[in-house]
């Protein structure tokens, strides 16, 4: 266990960051909240990370279910302390890593259902050790493309978790792998298992490509909009597969759905539903592979400057991967 703290009683209050305007966030205090019913858990944060998933709330793109300036809102990369249970399977003092269910974590406690989180069993710190929440997402992308068994890969997106990707692809049986960026990404991905690695937008690259060059899969891992799912199908193999990860801004995407039926291509999406076991299979990986999580997280960033944290991660750039405030 990392950090003591006393145990809150419900007549205490605890800050919080709430979203005022685009990057803005004001601290406000607000009333410890209640395990609210069986199962659930009360998290004092240590850490959190932050999401592709965060940002378009977080520049103004989107708004939350029960409208803007919620405080606590947008986070959901956790790791903390539990200070009450109602789950059998955790105590108070327990280290857990894993999900804010209600993506309210921006405060000093938060709720979260005993399903979505594990007691963290990595050896290093609390910002490290968020990063076995983002492993335990790509497990779920790795469990719905199957075995790779040699198949080519081609990583849209080299941000990251594109960078993960790679090297979890290679650890799953993948063949060729090339990552194309508009960013120039070498030094990121330096010694990691890419065999190209281009600087172009992924649209020239869907357009140039030879048939002899199509991944047998691509992993479009910049989400958000429809284009560079699009450029994926594009870009794919004669019956390939397509896998679109993250959680979509848009209701609708408009796809080149003719020439990918033509090629008689395969589209799948994914989301993490056995949080518990995708968390558990992430950090017995970064167990065996304590050096991950030092790649990845490149910056660890007091909490106080959230609204800079988040301004970063809306502008990728050369260097910097993964962010996580820190408590």
């Amino acid at each position: 266990m990392r950090g003591v703290a006393t145990v809150p009683t419900m007549t205490d209050t605890t800050w919080a960051y709430r979203l005022t305007a685009p990057f803005q966030f004001e601290r406000v205090e607000v009333p410890v909240p209640s395990t609210a019913g069986p199962g659930e858990l009360l998290v004092e944060l240590t850490a959190g990370a932050v999401c592709g998933s965060d940002l378009p709330f977080a520049r103004g793109a989107l708004v939350p279910a029960g409208g803007a300036g919620q405080p606590g809102r947008p986070m959901h990369e956790v790791v903390g302390i539990v200070r009450a249970s109602e789950h059998s399977d955790f105590a108070p003092g327990d280290e857990v890593v894993g999900w804010a269910s209600n993506w309210d974590a921006l405060r000093g406690f938060f709720v979260t259902h005993g399903s979505q989180v594990a007691k963290v069993r990595t050896s290093t710190t609390a910002p490290l050790a968020t990063v076995a929440q983002s492993v335990a997402c790509l497990m779920t992308v790795f469990d719905r493309l199957g075995p790779l068994d040699g198949r080519s890969v081609g990583i849209i997106g080299v941000g990251p978790f594109g960078l993960m990707t790679s090297i979890l692809a290679k650890h799953f049986g993948a063949g060729r792998i090339t990552g194309v960026d508009p960013l120039d990404r070498r030094a990121d991905a330096e010694g990691l298992p890419f065999d190209g690695l281009l600087r172009l937008n992924s649209r020239v690259w869907a357009e140039d490509i030879t048939d002899a060059d199509r991944p047998d899969i691509v992993i479009e891992m910049v989400g958000h909009q429809p284009s560079t799912v699009a450029d994926g199908m594009n870009a794919v193999a004669k019956g390939g597969t397509v896998l679109a990860f993250g959680v979509p801004d848009d209701d609708w995407y408009a796809l080149p759905m003719r020439s990918f039926f033509r090629r008689n291509g395969t589209l799948i999406t994914g989301v993490t539903t056995h949080h518990r076991d995708t968390l558990e299979r992430a950090q017995d990986y970064l167990i065996d592979n304590p050096w991950f999580a030092e790649r990845i997280v490149t910056d660890v960033v007091p909490i106080e400057n959230v609204g800079d944290a988040f301004h970063a991660a809306c502008h990728p750039k050369p260097g910097q991967r993964k962010i996580v405030l820190s408590v």
